[in-house]
This record gives C-alpha cells, structure tokens and sequence, in this order.
C-alpha cells in the first residue's frame, strides 16, 4: 500500500493590536492546524473554540456573554451566537487574507458603532483532507462504474467522478484547494474543479474486465504565519461498464412472410438488428424455441408465424416477440446489461367488396327508410374464420360522390359507426359512392411498439415506420332509379253525366291529381290504366258506359320505368245518370189502329222515372200513357223526368194526331237518265196518291233514299220501286208499282291519289279522265256531288261521274285519297319557326299554312319556356301574334324567346305534334 504524507505545521499565535479606543479593539488569533483542537479535551480532536475563551488568553482580560454576543457579519453559519463557540471544521475554506473570518463583540448598551466594541480576525491554516482507505493492493482510494462508455456513444454525457469521494468527510478538507491529475491517459477526457472526467475503450476478448487507475493530488493554499500549502494524494479507478448493444427493433406485416418475404433464417447479431454489442455475451432461450444455444443467433420469423397461427389463430391481431442478448459484468463495480431485439408481427387486413349491386327505385314499398352500409360488404373468410371488421375507432366511411351524402357520419363526427348508416327518406334519385377504410391499427389497438433504429442517430434512434401492414378500402355503389310519376290517388270525384269534365272522350289524366313537384304524369308507353274492379285492361280515353242511375269507376294507372321501377295512382269517381225524357214530336195514329203506350213512341233513351199529363187534367202516376183512338183526346202530352243528385231532370211533350188510311194512287212506268243523277219518285205518283208515303227498292239496288233514287249509280236497265203509304204504322199499308227505266255511259278513269296534310287538299285538286267534267261523291250512293272546296280526308273512299255535253252522268268510280302526315319525309315542313312582330307586317303571325284546312277542328296550344300556356287557338281564334289569349296573362305582349306549340288535329286519327318557334320583337 502506498502512503500518504501529510505535513502539518500548527503555529497558534496571539498577536494584539492595542488602541487607546475602548470601541472595536481588534485582535487577530491564529490556527494553523485545526485537525488538533479538541474544545472539550475529551482527547478526541472536535475542531471547536471558544471566543470568549480564546480572546481572554490573547489579551489577559475576561470578557463573558455579560460583556457583549459574538457576531460573524460573514454569515458562514459556524459560529453559535449563544454561546461563543466556533467551530472550525464547519468553515469552508482556508485563510486567503487576514480578514476572510472576522468575528465581532456587540454591546448593545455600549456607545461604540453598531455596538461593536471588540474585532477578532482569525488565520484559519490549510487542510487538503485525509484520503480515504485503500481498497486493494493497487492503493486504490475509489472504484467506479464507467456507465458512459458505451461504443459510439455521444448521446449521453461521459459521468463525472466527484473527487471528494475520495477524501474523509471528517474533518472535511478545505474547498479552496486544486485538483491535479498526475498523468497523460489518453482515456484521461477532462478535470473541472473536484470533477473527473474520463472513458474507458472497449478491448474484445481477454482481459475481460476493461479498467484504469488515475492517480490525482488536492492542494489547498495558506498565508503566513502558516504553511503555504497542504496536498493530498489519491488513486481512483475506472471500470468500463459492459454493452449488450443497439437492438433495431422491426415491424413485420403478416401478408409479407405470407408473400415468402421471410422463409429465410436471419442472424440477430448481423448490425441490421443488433448494434455494437460486446462480444462476449450469450442468447437466452426465447418462447418459440429459436435460439437452441446461447451462441445461437439464427432465427427463423415463419416458423414464429407459423406457431403464433397454431396457438392464437389466424385472427391473432398483432404479436411482439423478443430475443435477448445478455453480457454479464466482469467486475463487482459495473452491472450486467441485456438487450432484446423486438419483432412485431401484425395481422394483415383481408380485402372485402361490396356484396352484390345495391339498387332501388324512387319512393317505391321496396326503398327502405334507411341502411347501414356495411351490411352490403362482403368480408373475407379463410378456413373456416371470417375477417369481418366493425370497429367504430380504427374505420372511416367516406362519402365519395353522389347528389348528397344522404346524412352519413364519418370519423371524427359525432355519433360516428362503421354501420356507415344512411338515410334513404326523399333521396334523390341517382348514384351514390360511398367507401369504407379500415386502418390497420385496428389488429392492434393500444400499439405502443417502437422499431428502434440506432444505424443513423444513436442519441435519438428513429422509429422505423416500414413493416406497417397497408389500411384496406371498398366502395358500396347504390343507384336510385327514378320512377316514371303515376300522380296521386284521386277519389270522391262525382258528375253528372252530361258534365263537360267527363265529356267523350274521356281523358283519365285529366280527373287525376299530382302532388305539384314530381309533375307532370308519365303518359308514355309504359303507362298502363285497369279497372280494379275487373282488373282488366282500359283504354285512355275512355269511353264511358251508359250510366244506370248512378255508377262508381274505380281505376287504377301504374307505370314502369326501364329500370322497373313501379308507380301507381288510383282514380275513383262517381257519374249519375241524367234522366232522360226522350224525344217527342208528334205520334200519328190511325183512327183503326189497337191502343199504343205513348212512351214507346218517345225517340232517344227516356227513363222509366217520369209521369205524364195530356188534355183534360190527363195524368198517369209512371212512365205508361195508354192511348185508345177512339176514346182519348188527341192533343200534347208531356213526359216529366225527376233532378238525380247532380244531375237535372227534364220533359218532353209528344203531339198526337189521329188519321184515316192513306190512298198510293195506280201504278206507274217513268224514264231516267244517269246524268239526272237523282230523281224524285214522288214526281212519278200518281196525281191522287196520298203524300207521306215511302218507297221500297224491289230490285236492291240499294241507291233508293227516301224517295230520292240515285240514278247516277244505277246501270242501264229498269227498275221496279213499290209506293207505301200509312199515316201511321198501326194503319194499313197502301202500294203502287213506280217502274223507272235509266240510261247510262261510259265511266269516268281516275286512280288512287296522295297528298300531303299540309297541301289542305280539296275535291278541285282530284284528277279524272273519261268526260267532259266531272262530279266526286263522298259514297257512292250520294245524290249531291262534293262543293270543289271539300277537303279531303285520309283513307277516305271517293266516288267520279263523267259528265257528258248532255249533262248526263256516267257510272261512279272509286278511287282512295291518302293524305301523308305532316312529319313525312316526302312531305315539306311548312310551318315557320318563328315570328317577328316588329309592325313591319311582315311574318307578324304564327301561319299554319293549309293544316287549318286540312284539320278544320284543330286545337293549337304555346307555352313559354317555363311550361306555362300563354296562348290556345282553333278554327275560330285570331292568329298568334304574339300576344296571349289565356285569363292569367290575357291580351300581355309576351316577351322575346323560344316557345313550345301543341298542335293536336282533333280528328280521331292524327296524333299530336309539337315543335318550337323563336318570338322577336
């Protein structure tokens, strides 16, 4: 063991400075070596004084506490104030200068300044301390753990070694002393104050314990008259703490071992997962049986998925594994030290789609108020374990595109769900995208997992961010199919019969409601009327029944868009029955004729409601009126019908007259030519024949209409025609024989012939060859031709006679008009898009060309751009000139821009067309 020397000089010298003052006197006392003093001469050094004491034995006087107090104006708190002893061994350090420790006397009741009547310097001598014990044969004074020497280690500070700690604390050493390294280590890093800095390198292989002794001197100076300096020497020694290494902890995704990506053994100690790391340490056995001896570093990462699988299940979530590297310390100073390298292995997320097409049609039973989204995902199933995901912390729906969101939440609203819940109540029709994403924290929801990576910063390593298994998404597409609008259910409509509302024919539409925003009603193709009653089939218009009474119609139109979406609207609505009293006239009877029930000679359709009253108060209580000629009075009866809820009632009168028996006259033979074209066989009578009577065509040659013949359809021959006469048709009949004898000639040649609607073609325009002129019948049996203004109607069958320069007609020929509709293509559009009126008379009004002629009854409707109607017109109404015509806007001056016409012939046959015309002004 090395010794220390310490030499100690005590020199305890009393000098007195004497004043002539009685206030601060000052004296100086010396103590060159307070290791010695012992206050209480116990024989045991305790380092304390008294001042009273020590200031007695300076000057021979004998102040006390009853003199004054003692008072250190340095405040260096060693000094008791009750009492007057000082203890040295508190003060910190040694004398620089005659006044560093100055104690002072204070009377309070003296006159002195401040009360002071005694100073007292005191020389404290120098103490550098006693060094502690040695520990080994190396004279070490202390050992310690050099915990900063890790390899590249510039992160954390080197430590320091107080060097204090190798000195007793009692007596402590003064702290104005140096410290001093005795030496030239290149491990020796730095010396500030008491604090030793050093680093210890690390040496693979033996020695295994990497150590260095620094030897270092404390001084502490003095002044006279002690020692100028006291030092201390001591040895302390450095260990270097062992380093298990960096670990670079990773994160793996399931699909990557799955995609082969570590089938491969992988070495721990290579830097790419351990760092730095001393060499003399071992692995410890680890839970999967990969490390098989403590220099063991290969691992296999499937065969630690294949087990995590076979004891967790594929749904596993997310596993960490570790292997430990550990280095034992080599000496009783440092610990040992392990590090673990870290392996997180997380479930990869299944992919999942959306689970068939997802479609409804607008406002139809089979739209639901609302869905949740995610029930229209399909989700992954492997082996028998479904890889569904509802989480409301680790997924998000998006709304993606679409007239509307349709009120879905999304993460981080409030009330989110991975239901992805939407609201399906008046969605607008259209195609909605929706897409769900499911992160992939939610295999592993509290990760606190950290991939270390020290290979670029080893004071902060960075968290490797790669291994992460990727989020996964799908879109739900729903489609909402518009429909095509039926209207509304209408009921508890009533009419009369004869209302104008329900005149023939009938358009349904017209009697069903809209709800005044999805108009207005489908009327196409797939639009289809039943009578619910029969469920059959009605045609739109519709012709109604003969009412009885009263009659209920219960209907119902459905319509079916391309994409089948249904719609229906139901028509309800009551007719009575207008009760009809027929029409009268006046009844002949003939005065030999049976009774007659006067109702059965009323015309029309009269009801079996009404009463009768005749001549004389005549009056029945029903519908019967029994008249006998021989007994009832001649003369006008009516017939009364009731009022039926709606509906009002009527009468009819009927005249009733009673004849004799007509007379025919003799028979009669008469000559006619075809050209006569008619003549009428009341002029072949004979001059006594009864007038009233009616002729019988006894040949059939079906040109017989009343007594007017048609010769001009006649061929040349004879002809036999029978005279009848009754004045009424319970008298007998009268006959007398009309033989009529026609000349004929040639026939007329014409052929079939086509115009176009907008021609307004007439009789004048048809061609015919064969005569000097020529007459058109619109049939055969006509007697009077067609004016030449006549329009022609299509498919019509017409008839020619050839006139001769007798004016004799010949037989009648056929021949069919057809009249190409006015969108044909050999047909010229002559209708004008557009009018000016700008008071230049020119192009002033909406011209129609000959479609007025060609469909005389018309209907012509414009509106404006919004579907408003601001003119209708036909046969009888002034042209459009720009003004309106209807009761909202009559006579306005509309304004410039396009309009839309309706024209709708109205002839039972064309259908309606519609085209634009440009308004200016």
């Amino acid at each position: 063991m090395k010794k220390i020397t310490v030499l100690v000089f005590v020199f305890f010298v009393i000098s007195i400075a004497k004043t002539t003052a009685q206030c601060n006197l000052t004296e100086t006392l010396t103590i060159c070596d307070m290791t010695i003093i012992d206050g209480n001469t116990d024989g045991t050094p305790d380092g304390i004084i008294n001042l009273y004491d020590a200031y007695n034995n300076l000057t021979g006087g004998s102040i006390s506490s009853a003199t004054g107090s003692w008072f250190d104006p340095n405040y260096n708190f060693a000094l008791d104030e009750n009492n007057g002893d000082l203890y040295l061994w508190d003060l910190d350090n040694s004398s620089e200068a005659i006044d560093d420790y100055q104690f002072q006397l204070i009377d309070p009741g003296s006159s002195c300044p401040g009360g002071v009547v005694i100073t007292l310097n005191l020389i404290l001598g120098p103490f550098s301390g006693y060094a502690r014990p040695v520990l080994d044969i190396d004279d070490v004074n202390l050992e310690i753990c050099d915990v900063g020497s890790y390899p590249e280690n510039i992160c954390v500070p080197l430590p320091d070694v107080d060097l204090f700690e190798t000195l007793e604390s009692l007596p402590s050493p003064h702290l104005n002393g140096q410290w001093i390294y005795n030496g030239n280590s290149p491990n020796f890093v730095s010396l500030s104050g008491s604090n030793l800095t050093v680093t210890i390198p690390y040496t693979p292989g033996p020695p295994l314990v990497d150590q260095e002794t620094f030897e270092l001197t404390y001084r502490v100076t003095g002044i006279p008259p002690c020692n100028s300096s006291m030092e201390t020497t001591v040895n302390v020694s450095v260990t270097r703490q062992v380093f298990s290494g960096y670990p670079q902890n990773r994160r793996i995704c399931e699909l990557d071992i799955i995609n082969g990506n570590y089938n491969a053994d992988i070495n721990l100690s290579d830097d790419e997962f351990l760092l730095l790391e001393d060499i003399e340490g071992v692995w410890l056995t680890d839970g999967y049986g990969q490390i098989t001896t403590p220099n063991d570093p290969v691992i296999n990462i499937n065969d630690v998925y294949q087990q995590i699988i076979t004891n967790r299940g594929m749904r596993f979530g997310c596993e960490e594994v570790g292997f430990t590297y550990a280095v034992d310390q080599r000496s009783g100073v440092c610990g040992d030290m392990s590090s673990t390298v870290r392996f997180k292995i997380y479930e990869y997320l299944r992919p999942f789609s959306q689970r068939g097409v997802l479609e409804f049609c607008e406002d139809s039973i089979t739209l639901p108020t609302s869905i949740n989204l995610y029930d229209q995902l399909e989700f992954t199933t492997e082996n028998g374990v479904l890889f569904d995901y509802f989480d409301n912390t680790h997924t998000d729906w998006v709304f993606v595109s679409g007239v509307s969101d349709l009120g879905l939440i999304s993460n981080g609203a409030s009330g989110y769900s991975s239901l992805g819940t939407i609201n399906l109540t008046n969605a607008v029709p259209g195609t909605y995208v929706f897409e769900y994403v499911v992160y992939p924290e939610i295999n592993c929801p509290s990760d606190n997992f950290i991939a270390n990576d020290f290979s670029i910063n080893r004071c902060v390593p960075t968290d490797n961010r790669t291994g992460f298994c990727s989020r996964e998404t799908a879109q739900v597409v729903l489609t909402i199919h518009p429909k095509n609008y039926a209207g509304e259910d209408t009921s508890g409509l009533e009419f009369c019969e004869t209302d104008s509302a329900i005149a023939a024919p009938l358009d349904l539409f017209t009697l069903l409601g809209t709800n005044g925003i999805d108009d207005p009603i489908y009327q196409g193709a797939e639009g289809r009327w039943i009578d619910i009653s029969t469920g059959l089939p009605i045609s739109n218009p519709y012709t109604l029944p003969e009412i009885n009474n009263q009659q209920t119609f219960n209907f119902q139109y459905t319509t079916l868009s391309s994409n089948g979406c249904l719609d229906r609207a139901s028509l309800s609505f009551t007719v009575y029955e207008e009760y009809q009293s027929g029409s009268g006239g006046t009844l002949d009877v003939c005065d030999a004729a049976a009774s007659v029930d006067l109702f059965d000679s009323l015309t029309g359709s009269p009801n079996t409601t009404g009463t009768w009253t005749g001549p004389n108060g005549y009056v029945t209580t029903s519908h019967n009126a029994i008249f006998d000629p021989l007994t009832s009075d001649q003369g006008t009866y009516t017939y009364t019908v009731p009022d039926n809820v709606l509906c009002t009632g009527s009468q009819t009168t009927l005249n009733v007259v009673v004849h004799q028996s007509p007379n025919a006259g003799n028979d009669i033979l008469g000559v006619a030519c075809r050209s006569d074209l008619q003549i009428d066989l009341l002029n072949y009578l004979d001059s006594s024949a009864d007038s009233g009577g009616t002729f019988l065509d006894l040949d059939t040659t079906n040109m017989l209409a009343g007594s007017i013949l048609n010769v001009s359809q006649l061929t040349a021959g004879t002809y036999n025609f029978q005279y009848e006469i009754q004045g009424h048709v319970s008298c007998s009949l009268v006959t007398a024989m009309i033989t009529i004898i026609v000349q004929e000639m040639t026939p007329a040649s014409t052929v079939d012939q086509t115009f176009c609607a907008s021609d307004g073609a007439s009789i004048l325009d048809l061609q015919a060859t064969g005569g000097v002129d020529y007459n058109w019948y619109e049939n055969i049996e006509d007697t009077t031709p067609l004016p030449i203004n006549h329009v022609l109607e299509d498919g019509e069958d017409y008839f020619v006679a050839a006139i001769d320069d007798n004016n004799c007609e010949s037989p009648r020929v056929s021949m069919v008009v057809t009249i190409l509709p006015i969108d044909h293509v050999d047909c010229d559009d002559c209708i004008k898009d557009g009018i000016s009126v700008n008071g230049d008379n020119l192009n002033d009004a909406f011209d129609l060309c000959n479609l007025p002629i060609s469909f005389p009854n018309f209907q012509l409707e414009i509106f404006n751009r919004y579907g408003t109607i601001v003119y209708k017109g036909n046969q009888n109404t002034e042209l459009f000139r720009g003004v309106s015509n209807v009761s909202s806007t009559m006579g306005k001056e509309l304004p410039t821009g396009i309009y839309f016409y309706v024209f709708d012939p109205k002839d039972g046959k064309t259908k309606p067309f519609q085209g634009n015309l440009y308004l200016s002004r």
